[in-house]
């Protein structure tokens, strides 16, 4: 295939960041690079987006497709798939069947998949894991304004007066976005920053204010607000008049005491002091923006503090103007491409819901022969009918419940029991897959293509550069095979006789056409004569078509055409008890997606944060009687559930809560995810998990024997161990696995000798050092060339794992062995983009007398590519300046 360029789309965040990629014959030798004419990202891309190229040739993929762990044909897949669920429905109804679906899936998968369910089948039970991300957004919109919109643009943010980023780490989940909120601040120094988040993150370092709320008390700031732009005659008594409803009732709620200045400071812990700057700031200044993610979303009552920020703008009339506006950015590349099709269970396609008028049209436009008529259960609903065995098939797409879904144990279990369990992936051994009856080779990033909506409503095309693999398939493609069958089966006509992604998008302009003279803005039947041509020459177009922003006029899709105010309710918070009880949040790390299954096996994404890490306050790890370094166990106040991972200090949480990402599980963390000590608790509206505010218990794990091992057949030595993490590493070899282990129990040598042995399957030598054991496998040769290096200890481990890594494949010398493993660890990662290092930018301050970051970064590249590192450079770069200024100054 003769190379050629091809633009797309970034397949991570909802930022939605354009890509040039050039189209080649095998995956190792593809290449991407940012588009610098798209318009969410013009050129830029963050650490995860520069690495794509190194993930293309990701681990075992599925290739074939599989019924009860052998290789089967497609059509007997296709076929096996649509009896049984033809059989389930004849025998338990359309209830019994349903789908869980993704936001990494593209709009014309999404289109195809909720037309099954819910126009052919009859059941409204598919839900997405955006139900895990956005779900509570969605309901604060649809409250609010009547539909599912997201007011705002990114060209706002460089208009605005203040930004207020709430519940959101945006320099690390979204740095693009968060690079350009950084250059309209260079540009106009007027421009506040304020971030609304219990703890000190990244980007909290760089606010102009910093809110360290309470977890979850998010409603009563906002409500504080509320009350303090009333009290200081700040209210757009005008724009509440003609163009918002339920005043009344809201006004009253603001004037009880638990809104006052003095009540907000108790119930938040923030001091009154930054509480009233925020709100004179707010209140003051005619053009401000509020970005809030999954903090907010994330909560128990997540859809009422989506409402108490939507209700601060309405007052203030901070809406439908430029520079302003509340702000929902999204978590996954097209969660609002799914919201658009009706991907939810509470929603159908074109931002409808289950009103008989909608389903009318929705059927009229589907020909459907069995249309759902009431909403479908979600997500965690649904797993739970699932254990139930009220829900008899599933089938799951492009993502992961075993692994994000709280309750990890339960959803197992759920799973084991399901009658029919069908999962289309790109991996043959991803942690869903273990679970599936039959299991379908999906086309993966740059194989696939179609349709992506990023958060500001454009929309963008992932195009194709890359040929699919083996059998594997669009998502699009296998729904459509399927529902064809199942056609026949129920002998009704056919809707499913796609041939291409166009077709299927054509279909869903003319199904969005039915808001043309509804109050909804999700309307593209503007675009009824798009040609072929035209879709595969796509270029990116935000949506209302046209140049009005969303509610500029005033006028909402709600019946009354006025913005509903919303009176949220309070929740009781969760109070930890003891020195050992903690609020638990959890969320991304800088360079990992999701759980791992593409950026984990990118060695240059893997360097920052090298197993699981628990983080907490060095106060609290003291009170707790913890020590830094040292392995913790998580697990819930009645000692259910269990999680294991490093303690590493963080001076930016309360002494009331701990940090611990999301992205650690499977292979890569087996008894370290997270959501195996999450609970159920989700918000009522929404339906949303509340991943971030957990009562957990945390304590330590004794270590009897700790091990590193590195090389082949190392993986096998996990059956000797309580705790296990695995990090792809390219030290000493790209591609190298490196294994941490731990036991409770101290190994006994010979209990050693036996298992390595075993394992590495080769010429063993094992030593005693100052250490503790270390057993090599050699090549069966007189060099002994050194094939695997495994460490253990009882105490902390302290070797230099890059220096253990480089004896690999060398002779073996006992010199260097024992100058590795009585070595400190390596320096901790700062740029991921270009690998630079804590000492680097030490050694470069003291070395070369660097007083400025520019400095710093025209000999380093530190912070100069995606941003989402500048934060920390900058302040280990002042510590490090008033220190190399301070000695100057004693020297002089």
């Amino acid at each position: 295939m003769k190379p050629r360029s091809v633009k797309t789309t970034c397949p991570y965040c909802g930022v939605g960041c354009g890509l040039v990629a050039k189209c080649v014959s095998t995956p190792n030798q593809a290449s991407t690079c940012g588009d610098l004419s798209h318009p969410a990202n013009m050129g830029a891309l963050c650490v995860k987006g520069s690495s794509l190229d190194q993930s293309h040739t990701g681990p075992a993929r599925l290739l074939y497709p599989k019924i009860n762990g052998k290789q089967a044909s497609w059509q007997e897949a296709i076929d096996t798939i649509a009896e049984r669920f033809y059989d389930i429905k004849q025998q338990h109804g359309s209830d019994a069947l349903s789908m869980y679906v993704s936001g990494q899936l593209l709009t014309e998968d999404y289109y195809v998949a909720n037309k099954l369910m819910k126009g052919f089948i009859g059941s409204a039970n598919i839900d997405t894991n955006s139900r895990l991300c956005m779900s509570s957004a969605v309901a604060s919109h649809v409250r609010a304004f009547g539909e599912d919109v997201v007011p705002v643009n990114y060209q706002d943010l460089e208009l605005a007066e203040m930004i207020v980023l709430v519940g959101s780490n945006m320099a690390w989940t979204h740095p693009i976005v968060f690079r350009r909120i950084q250059q309209a601040r260079e540009s106009n120094p007027n421009l506040k920053l304020v971030v609304i988040d219990p703890r000190k993150t990244m980007t909290a370092e760089q606010a102009d204010l910093h809110l360290p709320l309470v977890s979850d008390s998010d409603v009563a700031l906002f409500m504080g607000l509320a009350r303090y732009c009333d009290d200081t005659k700040q209210l757009d008594t005008e724009y509440i008049d003609e163009h918002t409803q339920g005043a009344d009732a809201l006004m009253k709620a603001l004037k009880q005491p638990s809104c006052s200045l003095d009540a907000v400071a108790e119930q938040t812990q923030v001091d009154k002091t930054s509480l009233k700057q925020f709100y004179h700031w707010f209140a003051t200044k005619q053009r401000v923006i509020t970005l809030y993610c999954q903090g907010v979303n994330q909560a128990e009552n997540g859809t009422d503090k989506g409402n108490a920020i939507i209700n601060a703008h309405l007052l203030t009339g901070k809406i439908g103007r430029e520079g302003c506006g509340p702000f929902s950015i999204t978590g996954q590349p097209n969660a609002m491409g799914g919201r658009e099709v009706g991907g939810l269970a509470n929603q159908l396609a074109a931002h409808r819901g289950f009103d008989a008028e909608s389903i009318e049209q929705v059927k009229a436009i589907w020909q459907a022969p069995d249309m759902a008529t009431k909403p479908g259960l979600k997500a965690v609903d649904l797993f739970d009918a699932i254990e139930r065995g009220e829900v008899k098939a599933v089938w799951i797409m492009a993502t992961n419940p075993v692994v994000s879904l709280p309750q990890s144990q339960k959803i197992k279990r759920a799973l084991k029991r399901c009658e029919l369990v069908i999962v289309s992936d790109i991996c043959a051994d991803s942690d869903i897959a273990h679970y599936a009856d039959i299991l379908l080779p999906a086309a993966g990033w740059g194989e696939k293509q179609g349709m992506v909506t990023n958060s500001e409503r454009m929309m963008s095309r992932q195009r194709a550069f890359l040929p699919m693999r083996g059998e594997s398939r669009p998502d699009w493609w296998a729904i459509s095979k399927v529902g064809q069958a199942f056609c026949r089966l129920m002998d009704v006509s056919d809707g499913f006789g796609y041939h291409s992604e166009y077709e299927i998008f054509k279909e869903h302009i003319k199904l969005s056409g039915i808001n043309k003279h509804a109050p909804q803005l999700f309307d593209l039947s503007k675009l009824s004569t798009l040609t072929e041509s035209d879709y595969q020459q796509w270029q990116p177009v935000q949506w209302p078509l046209g140049s009005e922003r969303p509610f500029a006029d005033g006028s909402f899709a709600t019946p009354s055409g006025r913005a509903n105010l919303i009176v949220p309710e309070t929740i009781e918070l969760e109070t930890p008890r003891g020195h050992q009880e903690f609020i638990l949040n959890t969320g991304r790390d800088r360079d990992q997606w999701h759980t791992m299954t593409r950026t984990g096996y990118v060695p240059s994404l893997t360097q920052k944060e090298v197993e699981p890490t628990l983080y907490l306050n060095p106060i609290s790890i003291e009170r707790a009687e913890l020590k830094t370094e040292q392995l913790a166990e998580l697990t819930l106040p009645d000692g259910s559930g269990n999680v294991i991972a490093r303690i590493r200090a963080d001076e930016g949480l309360s002494m009331h809560s701990v940090y611990l990402s999301m992205h650690w599980a499977g292979e890569f963390g087996a008894g370290s995810g997270v959501n195996q000590v999450t609970e159920s608790v989700v918000d009522p509206i929404s339906g949303q998990p509340a991943f971030k505010s957990t009562l957990v218990r945390v304590a330590p794990f004794g270590i009897g024997s700790y091990m590193v091992a590195i090389g082949e057949g190392c993986d096998k030595l996990r059956s000797l161990a309580d705790f296990a993490s695995m990090q792809v590493t390219d030290i000493g070899g790209a591609g190298e696995r490196l294994w941490r282990y731990a036991t409770q129990v101290p190994l006994e040598k010979h209990t050693w000798n036996q298992a390595t042995g075993a394992a590495l399957n080769g010429k063993l030598l094992v030593m005693d050092t100052e250490q503790g054991w270390v057993t090599l496998s050699c090549a069966d040769d007189a060099a002994l060339t050194v094939k695997s290096i495994i460490q253990v200890e009882n105490k902390t481990f302290d070797a230099d794992v890059e220096q253990l890594s480089q004896l690999l494949g060398q002779p073996f010398s006992l010199s260097k062995l024992l100058k590795a493993t009585q070595t400190g660890a390596t320096s901790k990662l700062v740029c991921s983009c270009f690998r630079v290092t804590e000492k680097q930018i030490i050694d470069a301050i003291q070395t070369h007398s660097h007083t400025s970051v520019a400095q710093l970064q025209s000999q380093l590249k530190c912070g100069s590519n995606c941003g989402s590192c500048l934060p920390e450079v900058e302040k280990l770069a002042n510590q490090h300046f008033q220190h190399a200024q301070h000695i100057d100054v004693i020297v002089k």
